[in-house]
């Protein structure tokens, strides 16, 4: 019996010191994961790329009928200030005014007019222009539109406010403003051709309110 506890004991003995000796495990090197930049933190001047931002317009009679077109940007930009757009201007060149219901003869004539002293008087005033005064929170409108612009819309040389409602992402570095439809009254910037306002019969009669959609991609920030 003391042999095999003597034999019981030196076993314990061998175990414990090979437990000893083993090295002890190796931890493993973690590598801290990197800040998440939020939209929240970003802010600049970016610039707008006029090739990818138009604006549609559609002029509409008491009748029914109604016109389609775009106007081009000549220039513009947006300001980011923690994630939000802030402020900004854009140009809205004047010349570029296209029907997109028309095509010949029936639609060269119609820009024609629209470009003429009865309406937009290019020749004249060859830029639009709106300036952001301020943006602010839209919550539960119809449109679906989460932010509203206030600011200054000038056409042939009138300044007037307005109120646009819009949603915008930054994603890549670029900046996507897209509004849903809104309207705008001509009258306001003495556009007064066969308006109801100066009597204008009803068979004859262009509405007073222009619907207009506006998409604008800003892309580079301004040095």
């Amino acid at each position: 019996m003391k042999k095999q506890a003597v034999f019981i004991l030196s076993l314990v003995a061998m175990l414990f010191a090979a437990c000893q000796n083993e090295p002890a495990p190796t931890a493993k090197a973690t590598t801290p994961e990197p800040a998440q930049i939020t939209n929240e933190a970003v802010s600049g001047l970016y610039a707008i790329n006029t090739e990818n931002s138009v604006i549609e317009w559609v002029g509409t009679k008491p009748t029914g009928s109604q016109h389609n077109g775009t106007i081009k940007l000549q220039s513009g930009e947006l300001n980011l200030f923690q994630g939000n757009i802030n402020g900004g201007k854009m140009v809205l060149d004047m010349g570029s005014i296209a029907v997109t219901d028309l095509a010949g003869d029936k639609k060269a004539d119609l820009e024609s007019h629209l470009k003429d002293g009865d309406f937009f008087d290019v020749g004249k005033f060859s830029t639009g222009s709106f300036e952001f005064g301020s943006t602010q929170p839209l919550a539960n409108d119809p449109s679906g539109a989460k932010h509203v612009a206030t600011g200054s819309l000038t056409l042939k040389g009138i300044a007037k406010p307005i109120r646009i409602p819009f949603n915008f992402s930054f994603e890549g570095g670029k900046i996507t403003v897209e509004t849903p439809e809104f309207s705008i009254n001509r009258l306001e910037w003495d556009i007064k051709y066969k308006s109801g306002f100066i009597g204008t019969v009803k068979e004859k009669m262009i509405d007073d309110f222009v619907k207009l959609k506006i998409k604008l991609v800003a892309e580079a920030p301004v040095q």
